[in-house]
């Protein structure tokens, strides 16, 4: 059995605002929406080879009151980059905030960086494995 990434799924309170980030930071593009995904907008981006899909809250739902500063279950999704201070670089001038800046301090030794998101997401660059395959 061969498995591929096909998607992150993020829910949030404010769909357009959230593809705007996506846009405007990482120069993603909407590759779909619906303002009625099972009683919520929905919309889909394409960053790189993955897709992001974000959907609203549907009537009744409300945020985790568990850990309202967390997504509970994720903590973070990464993509990766050849270069992550490069990447951090282009991602500042496109007005990207950082929670961490660049550093080797990933698993392995791994060059990394997170980019704050909104409604609490973060998103992490990474660079390449090093000595994995």
């Amino acid at each position: 059995m061969d498995f591929a990434f096909d998607h992150v799924h993020l829910v949030c309170k404010d769909v357009d605002g959230m593809v705007a980030f996506f846009k405007k930071i990482f120069d993603a593009d909407r590759a779909s929406y619906s303002a009625d995904f099972k009683g919520a907008p929905a919309a889909v981006v394409k960053l790189g080879d993955m897709h992001v899909f974000i959907r609203g809250l549907r009537p009744g739902e409300t945020p985790d009151a568990v850990a309202p500063t967390r997504v509970q279950g994720l903590d973070h999704f990464g993509v990766r980059v050849d270069d992550v201070e490069k990447a951090a670089e282009w991602l500042k001038a496109r007005g990207a905030e950082f929670s961490v800046l660049p550093t080797r301090g990933g698993m392995g030794g791994r060059f990394i960086a997170f980019v704050k998101g909104p409604e609490n997401i973060d998103i992490e660059i990474v660079g390449p494995y090093v000595g994995l395959s």
